[in-house]
């Protein structure tokens, strides 16, 4: 099974938050509140994602988060690669990967092809995008080669 890490996951809710609210600035306790995440989970995820440029902090009283550059600006993989590190189907597409049958494999070209493809669709695929429901609107992709 493909599976997107749970931490990534919540990162998406999080920046999905963001990229809806009218909110100037949102707190780490109003962001935990909104998106049901015990508030630890949110303060490391932000962690994160303000190191990676994807969220903006201000600090002091009247501070909080907020998205670095608009929702159509920031996509999907950009939050996945801030939480997980870069997209990897398989051990063997990863940076440095490989694992002990990768020289005689005769699958790691279709992996690495594998892998392009979802990592061009998640680049593709922006916090807008997310932010609508895919019943309201229809995503369509550029084409993948």
């Amino acid at each position: 099974m493909l599976r997107i890490g749970k931490l990534a996951d919540y990162g998406l809710l999080l920046t999905n938050h963001l990229a809806k609210t009218d909110k100037p600035l949102n707190t780490t306790e109003e962001l935990a509140a909104a998106t049901h995440l015990p508030l630890a989970t949110v303060r490391k995820l932000l962690k994160k994602l303000v190191d990676a440029h994807i969220v903006d902090s201000t600090r002091g009283v009247k501070g909080g988060y907020v998205l670095a550059r608009a929702p159509s600006a920031l996509t999907v993989a950009d939050v996945i690669n801030a939480i997980e590190g870069p997209i990897a189907v398989t051990q063997c597409t990863g940076h440095g990967g490989g694992c002990s049958l990768s020289q005689g494999c005769d699958l790691k070209d279709n992996w690495n092809y594998i892998n392009q493809v979802i990592g061009t669709v998640l680049q593709q695929l922006t916090l807008a995008d997310m932010a609508e429901r895919v019943s309201e609107r229809v995503i369509r992709f550029r084409d993948i080669d």
